[in-house]
């Protein structure tokens, strides 16, 4: 878990099926102001299962009430590979200065607005690239009231990340043993067409890099999450 402690230690939630719902049920019983979705806010290391986690806590939300969440992920906020480059950033694009912090900030507080309907980009890993589908599923509307945001960063304490303490009703980072998450990158590096050689190479150069700053400059959260052994 991030190193910065908390008064009171957080809960621990187990991420089996009565884990998830158990997060869902403490996101409902959260309170938000007049006018306002709820937001849960989820990090972790890369690689530690964000997205997976996410996608099963909004499809247990909406199975009960259908709508009722959407996922807003950080990825969707990648800075350009053209733009990487003419920053100079290229081989180091997944590190927090990498992205468009200040324009994933602006959405969210757009979409904690429930008088608001936003559509929000996605990271489209086939491309390495930003894009907007206009999906239902990536569009809030009048039926949403609960936002999953996931991502590294959610819980830095540096801005403009630390804005993100003020824009969520509940926070949870996701506490996969290190060794865990870089095996998991790894094999997702390759899925999308690294050789194995070229993704641990990638991870040593960059991926780890963000790794140890996650844990040296992270908050607490509302909660910490662990998959079951």
């Amino acid at each position: 878990m991030p190193l910065k402690p908390s008064t009171t230690p957080p809960p621990i939630i187990t991420l089996d099926e009565a884990g998830v719902h158990q997060l869902a049920s403490d996101l409902a019983k959260t309170p938000a102001g007049n006018g306002q979705r709820k937001t849960l806010a989820l990090a972790g290391l890369p690689g530690s299962g964000k997205s997976t986690l996410a996608k099963r806590l909004t499809d247990t939300i909406n199975q009960v009430q259908p709508g009722h969440a959407m996922l807003f992920a950080m990825d969707g906020f990648h800075m350009s590979n053209d733009k990487l480059v003419r920053l100079g950033l290229r081989n180091r694009k997944g590190a927090p200065q990498t992205f468009e912090a200040q324009r994933y900030i602006k959405m969210l507080t757009e979409l904690r607005d429930a008088t608001r309907r936003v559509s929000v980009p996605i990271y489209d890993r086939t491309v390495e690239e930003p894009v907007f589908t206009g999906k239902p599923e990536h569009t809030a509307t009048e039926k949403t009231r609960c936002i999953i945001t996931e991502g590294n960063y959610l819980l830095l304490e540096s801005l403009p990340w630390s804005e993100i303490a003020e824009l969520s009703d509940l926070t949870v980072w996701l506490d996969t043993p290190t060794d865990q998450a870089r095996q998991w990158v790894i094999e997702r590096h390759i899925r999308f067409g690294r050789s194995r050689e070229d993704a641990e190479m990638w991870y040593e150069s960059n991926d780890k890099l963000n790794a140890q700053h996650i844990l040296d400059h992270s908050r607490h959260a509302d909660r910490i999450a662990r998959w079951p052994l």
